[in-house]
């Protein structure tokens, strides 16, 4: 009840327009919005409060009068916040920017702002006109750009594949870890149920993170669809070669593991592969120092988790009482170790993410982190129920003791795919920002 209600509360939050979050917001520029130059600038410099890939930039120039003018959008060599697009010789008039930039998180933004050259009474307003308001308007809010139905701001089925995605890849690295570290007699006895779970898993893994990785070019797309070329300028970013790397290493993860039938090397791989999902989505952008380990440890220490939890539900109970309570101690302590690992670094990246506390229940990405907070707090009273109460039966009887810990344990993995997938949407969802209300009240000026 508790974890539906903060999802009520979440998605209340989402349609109240309380405070805009955006992955990245212009800060500054050159011209200044609303600027009224005397002559052609040199360039548009655009500033973002997050660092951009300058590479996938797209700056736009829309005249009152004729064509738009496509500018030669590039990053700024002395500053990975800015982008800059030399201009031409421009006729007087008003002129209207249109940016779109993708941040260092892997997430596209777009706005426009407004500013004048010479005798503007020979130029029209920009074309198309924007409707009159009822007070005066400058510029348009910037906005995340996303590809198919979203929710605050997040494209869903991005999301839901970048989660599923990483529950494959973490499950297998906990099956792997386990099969690399268990008394061999107890591994023989559910070889078959180990490995075709193990197997199934690393596929999973494998297809999903290239899945996700064809979805957030998708996503990227100025025009939300495959383009070759656009694959090609995005997959050559920092974000584009970290969806390459960890597709790669699963892949490898799947290889080493369903061919070359070494385990140990599989693990390696799939360790490597969380590792480098630890470089993406916010903790790219945002205090990255702090934030990217925070996020590995946490990808990690989930996988110990969830991995345990798989194998005492694959691992047969009744036929050896010793071995199988022997497993079920062994999860419970590397659990445990586990919920303490992800609690901690949970709560680092939710402070590193939100510029206060109060964030939490006034901005979407801190409802629905309160809501995996939930979820979290549901599993650490699954493991200590399982531990307290259901392993001390297995020693008196391990078939209907190991039974009824399964059962549980199956609600609890039940429960913890839910927290992944939550884990995958706010991945997406943009953080509320420093200063989002006027973000851009004051801009550089220009000289």
């Amino acid at each position: 009840m508790r974890l539906a209600l903060l999802v009520l509360l979440a998605l209340r939050g989402l349609i109240s327009p309380s405070s805009a979050a955006v992955h990245a917001t212009l800060v500054s520029s050159e011209p200044a919005a609303d600027s009224h130059l005397a002559a052609t600038p040199a360039r548009i410099r655009l500033v973002y409060s997050e660092p951009i890939e300058g590479g996938l930039a797209r700056v736009t120039l829309v005249p009152g009068a004729g064509a738009p003018i496509v500018l030669r959008a590039a990053a700024d060599p002395r500053d990975v916040h800015a982008v800059i697009a030399p201009v031409d010789s421009l006729v007087p008039g008003r002129y209207r920017v249109e940016w779109r930039v993708v941040s260092a998180d892997g997430h596209p933004v777009d706005g426009t702002f407004l500013f004048a050259v010479g005798d503007t009474t020979l130029g029209a307003q920009p074309a198309p006109p924007p409707p009159p308001p009822a007070e005066p308007v400058t510029e348009a809010e910037p906005e995340p750009d996303v590809w198919g139905p979203s929710v605050a701001g997040a494209p869903l089925i991005p999301a839901l594949i970048r989660g599923t995605a990483l529950g494959a890849l973490m499950a297998a690295a906990g099956m792997l870890l386990f099969l690399s570290t268990v008394d061999p007699n107890a591994a023989q006895s559910a070889d078959r149920r180990i490995r075709v779970l193990t197997t199934g898993l690393t596929f999973a893994a494998a297809v999903l993170l290239a899945g996700h990785a064809v979805a957030w070019l998708i996503n990227t797309s100025p025009e939300h669809t495959f383009d070759t070329e656009w694959a090609g300028s995005a997959l050559s970013t920092t974000v584009g070669k970290i969806e390459l790397w960890r597709t790669g290493l699963a892949i490898l993860a799947l290889w080493a593991w369903w061919l070359a039938r070494r385990p140990r090397l599989a693990l390696v791989f799939a360790i490597a592969a969380i590792c480098v999902s630890g470089a993406s989505g916010h903790s790219a952008a945002i205090q990255p120092a702090w934030a990217i380990p925070a996020k590995t440890i946490h990808l990690l220490a989930s996988a110990v988790w969830l991995g345990g939890l798989l194998w005492l539900v694959v691992r047969p109970a009744g036929d050896s009482a010793p071995l199988f309570g022997k497993d079920a101690d062994r999860v419970s302590s590397r659990a445990l170790i586990a919920v303490v690992a992800v609690a901690f670094t949970g709560v680092v990246q939710t402070r590193l993410f939100l510029p206060s506390w109060g964030d939490l229940v006034t901005s979407a990405y801190g409802l629905f982190a309160l809501a995996k907070t939930a979820g979290l707090l549901a599993l650490a009273g699954f493991g200590a129920y399982n531990r307290q109460r259901l392993m001390p039966r297995i020693a008196a009887n391990a078939a209907a003791g190991g039974a009824a810990l399964r059962a549980s344990v199956t609600r609890e993995i039940f429960v913890m795919a839910l927290v992944i997938l939550l884990g995958g949407l706010l991945a997406y969802v943009p953080p509320p920002g420093e200063g989002d209300e006027g973000s851009m009240t004051t801009h550089q000026s220009t000289s």
